[in-house]
């Protein structure tokens, strides 16, 4: 397990081509969208995610949970991801402290909206898979829910090729934080 900075610091990271500063705080959060053993996410994003992960005093991972006779199986006839499947084993480890929601649709449900706003969490990071489906999903769910969010384009990824088309949206849709 790597250890985390709890700690918030402040460090220059280069993403896409220019530099970001990065100044996590308390109220700041990762949001890791779906980074579990089901989908082909190529390893050595993972370790970047992780690697920008020990930026944060506070992670969330979101988890894809597919149970039998849910609308993802009787809508789109999706059947991987059971609950206790192997499909559903994050890639990277939670540590004490973070938060892991279990989810059957694209975004947050109301009570995992609650459950990270009681943690006085008011900005977040997004990060993860798939850009075009659950990263987008939760995009449209933090802002609903009046939680300031931006996406790290560099650390999202699709397996569908809409990658790009994706961050297009959300570049339209969510105002820079």
């Amino acid at each position: 397990m790597v250890k985390r900075n709890t700690r918030p610091s402040k460090r220059r990271e280069k993403v896409h081509g220019r530099i970001s500063t990065l100044s996590p705080s308390p109220n700041t959060a990762l949001i890791i969208v779906d980074v579990q053993r089901e989908f082909p996410i190529p390893p050595a994003l993972v370790r970047k995610i992780e690697a920008y992960s020990r930026l944060f005093a506070c992670r969330i991972f979101t988890r894809f949970v597919n149970p039998v006779g849910s609308f993802f199986r009787r809508k789109l006839k999706i059947t991987c991801c059971a609950p206790g499947s192997m499909g559903t084993e994050l890639l990277i480890a939670p540590s004490k402290g973070d938060l892991v929601l279990d989810k059957e649709t694209y975004g947050l449900a109301p009570r995992q909206i609650r459950q990270i706003k009681a943690r006085g969490i008011t900005r977040v990071v997004v990060c993860g898979l798939e850009t075009d489906a659950c990263v987008l999903g939760i995009m449209y769910s933090l802002f609903d829910s009046r939680i300031h969010a931006r996406v790290e384009p560099s650390l999202c990824w699709s397996s569908t090729g809409l990658h790009q088309e994706a961050l297009d949206i959300i570049a339209m849709q969510f105002e820079p934080s």
